[in-house]
């Protein structure tokens, strides 16, 4: 990325977009901390979708001002189809506006888009932007937003943990109000945290395997309280497969190996076992809520798991009447928020079969080339590992509303060679 980090260095209002779209990116994964503080009364009341409205449409303009001035094109094909893929899905939006305002609430549209349209576009961007300061002389500034990303995520389950017990006596993150028994969205916290560990996780710089391997075990740890299945085990088991490629060609891969094997089969042991969890002491006993929790899927005891089969179920009825065109938001209309089916086929029931074909063109286009480039590229592998643990979280967990998608996207299509940067860089 010669040419590009040279092109970067001259260009101040290049670097100017870069930054404010890399801080949008940080404020919405960031948002979590500020929601939970909200939450228990230490901040007052305030949409943040509204706080990030005329910063998004400025960088959304600043965007397309440098796209159509040639300061900033497009880096390959994939990039461009990404753009066009979210103004597609956001003209959708648009056009079904009138249909969705006259069949459900307003607050509940607003809802909605604060993930499709806001969080879409904040991600995409802030994808793309942090791709470019990573990979440019600007990467240490880019690796700096991450990190306090991670450690402001972290504080928030190590505080809200800290509530839990004080509430309950359990080590139980603090997640609905005993009061007015109002619920805060842990899935947001956890899926940022994974996001944000899973991409330092790939940063270059570790020195030793041990040095990620603790990371590795640290963020599992915080990940096993912020109460997501979904985000501890795809983050358990892409993490995982990270580390092991990064630290392939280097020595004593088969200690590493091992150790992560064993820890892996032990925790499958333990949580499989969920009485194991009162033998150990008071301190194991304090958690077990958090353990038969996490153990439920492996044990066939899961209500969440039966609630998602029927939703998928009807998603699919809904799905074989609308495939063609789409029904933006129909789950809201017909049962109430959050009756989606928990996959990447409510993104088909929202669009229609155009926008579903080309994201999921899109995902394994770039799973290919990030594969294919890991080698010389030594941020094509931390791409790869983002797009898998995104795939496996669409297939098997999340909906059309879940933005981290479109970070995927952003950041991959920017991380990857281009043929013309490649026939660039030969002559440089």
């Amino acid at each position: 990325m010669v040419g590009q980090a040279t092109f970067l260095k001259t260009d101040k209002m290049v670097r100017l977009y870069l930054m404010w779209a890399t801080g949008l990116l940080v404020f919405y994964l960031v948002s979590p901390t500020i929601s939970y503080l909200i939450f228990w009364g230490v901040l007052p009341k305030f949409r943040i979708v509204l706080v990030l409205g005329i910063p998004l449409v400025t960088a959304l303009s600043f965007r397309f001002l440098l796209l159509t001035t040639g300061q900033l094109p497009f880096r390959n094909r994939q990039l461009a189809l990404s753009y066009l893929l979210a103004l597609w899905i956001s003209m959708l939006q648009c056009l079904w506006f009138p249909t969705i305002s006259a069949q459900t609430s307003l607050e509940d549209f607003l809802a909605t888009i604060a993930f499709t349209f806001v969080g879409a576009w904040v991600m995409l961007l802030g994808g793309e932007a942090l791709a470019y300061l990573v990979a440019t002389q600007l990467s240490g500034l880019g690796w700096t937003a991450l990190i306090v990303t991670y450690l402001s995520l972290a504080f928030t389950i190590l505080n809200g943990v800290a509530r839990g017990f004080k509430l309950y006596g359990m080590f139980l993150f603090a997640f609905q109000d005993p009061v007015s028994r109002e619920v805060y969205n842990y899935l947001a916290l956890a899926d940022s945290l994974a996001i944000a560990g899973l991409l330092l996780l790939g940063k270059p710089g570790w020195r030793a395997p041990y040095q990620g391997f603790i990371f590795y075990i640290v963020t599992l740890f915080l990940l096993f309280f912020a109460y997501s299945r979904a985000s501890l085990f795809f983050f358990l088991f892409v993490g995982f497969i990270l580390l092991v490629l990064k630290f392939w060609s280097r020595r004593k891969q088969q200690l590493l190996l091992a150790l992560f094997c064993a820890g892996i089969a032990s925790l499958t042991v333990f949580l499989a076992q969920p009485n194991l969890a009162r033998i150990g002491g008071s301190l194991v006993e304090r958690g077990h809520l958090v353990l038969e929790r996490m153990s439920a899927p492996f044990i066939g005891s899961d209500l969440s798991l039966q609630i998602r089969l029927e939703l998928f179920r009807q998603g699919l009825r809904s799905l074989g009447q609308h495939w063609l065109l789409g029904y933006f938001m129909n789950e809201v209309v017909e049962a109430g928020r959050g009756a989606y089916m928990h996959n990447w086929l409510s993104f088909w029931l929202a669009y229609g079969i155009g926008p579903f074909l080309l994201s999921i063109w899109l995902m394994f286009s770039l799973m290919a080339r990030s594969w294919h480039q890991r080698k010389k590229n030594h941020l094509a592998l931390l791409a790869f590992c983002l797009l898998t643990f995104t795939l496996l979280v669409i297939v098997f967990a999340r909906s059309y509303i879940w933005p981290y998608f479109w970070l995927g996207l952003g950041f991959t299509a920017t991380v990857l060679h281009g043929n013309r940067e490649k026939k660039r860089q030969q002559h440089l």
